[in-house]
């Protein structure tokens, strides 16, 4: 797919005028009257893919983005508001998992703590699970636990449902589409070591190498391999992680092939962090007020132990047919099996004192996904309207089964001096529990008009959802249309787009009057409307959303209740986000959320839902060599930690600094980096797990790295 070049970046008085953060540093880069404005050179690095959209100013972001059905996009011409992160963030921040680029996002906020086993995570307000992830457009690739991010060239971050551009995720998160962008080999051979160390004492290693072979280049290999292992999360608890990827590729005349393989293994010994309910049940009740936080690192479950390994496989074949018309085939799937403390890490604050009831499970999980895509992809005139046109069939299985010895809240500890729990014995795994089958066809047809100043997508998705084990079949079509409008040239986009996620439906159970009943799939629809500028060197996206999402709930009849979608929870939200370079030695990345959700049939606000979220990075290209200094900002606003609204969690704000170093030893490239998240060690609730669970954020942790390029 050829790579999507920048235009030529011009200011308007319109856009400055609309993001008042960019107009100063953007009127000091401004050309003196009379002079002249060289066009725009596209220069990529020898380390950049050749088929992904150019990198933007400043390298944390990508001018372009893959949306599924559409393809690969420029940000500007996208109906939707999308970011796309590099390889070179993740590098700045010496990241490990998504979690440590996703922070940048102001659209994210997660739901686990920090180094846990299991990372999930909320975007646009709505939750998302590492599982529903995907694999360069694919879904049921990814890691089931948490995703390693040295096998990665970009993250494509695309808000709000869209069931129509990638189909449905295994476990059917309707938040939108996080799309991990696997290395290749690039036309430069690459031979980079870095070591990094961790907070406390975690090391690891990592090599990532590549060249492509013949006399035209047109075989490629990547290989990224990681151990690291050390103290890291809680006070006292071990880490160790194994990432092993392998990418292959082939460029013909007419004709491409890919092939991805990886296996990841993460292991947890003596201990995690905790998530407390301050509310407590009926059998437990709670102290009934938010106590202070306890350390960040403070380690609730000493002596147990924790391992989650996944493996997965990704090919994919495209060919020409003529310069206009191409087909596309794709097959993959992945396994994954997790043993020990991998969750039920939480605890009812019962005293003043910080007196709690712990909980404890020792579990046995697996789960398995396969995926297959086949379709067709055409460009065509009729009259003036240009179309791009894609068909695809999709199918995605996915099963899991999971099973625990618990001690539920069985013994007594405190969350400010925690005492050392037994772990219950190892269960014994039986069966896959839990069996799903996505089906769907698509369609989807972008038409410029005007010479493509007006850019039309409309399209849909027929999606049939089974559920073997409960004999569950049913069907749902969801549509999407989409514009983006230029009127006053290539700086300035309007967008608009209405589209739907989907989830799967239930079949009633007992104590209804519709017992055994088959309800459809759940339809979340959103609508959204925006507007990009380029101001010199920076690109902003401003939209504001409604989305509706239903619930199945009891309507409370007598003498049975009936089960009915008639619940709904509605989310109504601005958005802005932005990155590039303010001047010459200056970039930003960040964005600003706003965000009301409320439960329409309790009139509630949905709980770990922060009305405001703030992410603002800065870099400085210092005048010293290779030297570059920066840092973000985070504020996340009070949310409430319960579906009651009874409790209710305050603001935090966060300073995280970075600086990195490139020099040359001899003749060998060298970089050095460092991070130190939580610069001022606060102790805060950082958010939310679950009904009335909330989690401490992790203490001042701070990373170093060197990176050496043979």
């Amino acid at each position: 797919m050829p790579a999507i070049t920048c235009r030529t970046l011009r200011r308007t008085p319109i856009a400055l005028a609309l993001i008042a953060i960019s107009a100063g540093a953007a009127a000091q880069t401004a050309p003196a009257q009379g002079e002249t404005t060289l066009p725009t050179v596209t220069v990529r690095s020898k380390y950049e893919r050749e088929d992904l959209p150019v990198r933007a100013p400043g390298n944390k972001a990508a001018s372009g983005a893959r949306l599924g059905i559409l393809g690969a996009t420029s940000i500007m011409e996208a109906p939707v508001h999308v970011n796309a992160y590099t390889r070179e963030l993740a590098e700045d921040w010496s990241a490990l998992t998504l979690q440590d680029v996703l922070e940048n996002d102001s659209a994210v906020v997660f739901t686990t703590n920090k180094n846990h086993l299991l990372q999930n995570f909320n975007l646009r307000g709505l939750d998302m699970t590492a599982m529903d992830i995907a694999t360069n457009g694919l879904y049921g690739i990814a890691p089931a636990n948490s995703v390693p991010v040295e096998m990665f060239e970009r993250i494509e971050v695309l808000r709000g449902p869209n069931v129509l551009l990638s189909g449905m995720p295994p476990l059917s998160s309707v938040a939108g589409t996080v799309n991990m962008v696997t290395k290749r080999a690039l036309a430069q051979p690459i031979a980079d070591l870095t070591v990094t160390y961790g907070s406390k004492s975690y090391f690891q290693a990592h090599a990532d190498v590549g060249k492509r072979f013949g006399e035209e280049k047109r075989l490629g290999i990547r290989f990224n391999g990681v151990y690291g292992s050390g103290d890291m999360g809680a006070k006292d608890e071990e880490q160790s992680r194994r990432v092993g990827a392998l990418a292959l590729d082939y460029v013909g005349d007419r004709a491409r092939f890919s092939l991805d393989l990886y296996n990841s293994v993460n292991k947890i010994d003596n201990g995690s962090p905790g998530m407390f309910n301050f509310l407590g049940n009926a059998a437990i009740p709670g102290v009934g007020r938010l106590l202070a936080p306890p350390e960040g690192d403070t380690n609730m479950f000493r002596g147990t132990h924790g391992e989650y390994e996944n493996s997965g496989a990704l090919a994919r074949a495209e060919f020409d047919f003529t310069q206009d018309w191409q087909g596309y085939f794709a097959v993959g799937g992945s396994e994954a099996e997790g043993q020990g403390l991998l969750f039920g890490t939480r605890a009812f604050v019962t005293g003043a004192d910080g007196t709690t009831r712990g909980a404890i499970y020792n579990v046995h999980t697996k789960s398995e996904r396969r995926t297959a895509e086949a379709g067709m992809i055409g460009k065509f005139d009729t009259g003036a309207v240009r179309h791009r046109l894609q068909v695809s069939a999709n199918i995605l299985k996915h099963k899991e089964g999971t099973v625990n010895t618990a001690c539920n809240y069985c013994y007594t500890t405190n969350m400010y001096d925690p005492v050392v729990p037994n772990f219950p014995s190892a269960p014994v795994w039986k069966d896959y529990t839990t069996q799903n089958e996505y089906r769907s066809l698509a369609v989807a047809d972008t038409m410029g008009f005007a010479d493509e100043k007006v850019l039309l997508t409309v399209g849909g998705r027929h999606q049939t959802v089974k559920m073997p084990l409960s004999n569950y079949s049913e069907s749902r079509f969801s549509p999407m249309i989409a514009a983006v409008v230029r009127p006053w040239g290539d700086d300035l986009s309007l967008f608009g787009n209405y589209t739907e996620g989907l989830e799967p439906g239930q079949i009633v159970g007992v104590g209804y009057t519709n017992t055994g009943e088959a309800l459809p799939p759940k339809q979340t629809k959103q609508m959204e409307l925006g507007v990009k500028v380029q101001t010199g060197a920076l690109t902003h996206t401003v939209s504001a959303f409604e989305i509706k999402r239903p619930s199945f709930i009891s309507n409370n009849g007598a003498p049975l209740p009936t089960l009915v979608d008639d619940g709904e929870q509605r989310l109504r939200g601005l958005e802005w986000s932005m990155y590039g370079q303010v001047a010459q030695t200056v970039s930003l990345l960040g964005g600003i959320t706003h965000i009301k959700s409320e439960q329409r049939n309790t009139g509630k606000d949905t709980f770990g839902t922060p009305e405001w979220r703030v992410r603002i990075g800065m870099d400085w290209q210092t005048p010293v060599q290779g030297l570059k200094v920066g840092g973000r900002v985070i504020h996340t606003g009070s949310q409430w930690s319960d579906s009651g609204n009874r409790l209710r969690m305050p603001s935090w704000n966060r300073l995280d600094l970075n600086a990195s170093y490139a020099t040359q030893l001899g003749a060998t490239p060298v970089r050095f980096n460092a991070s130190v998240e939580n610069v001022s060690d606060k102790k805060y609730w950082i958010g939310t797990f679950g009904d009335g669970f909330v989690m401490p954020g992790a203490p001042r942790t701070f990373k170093l790295s060197a990176t050496v390029s043979f």
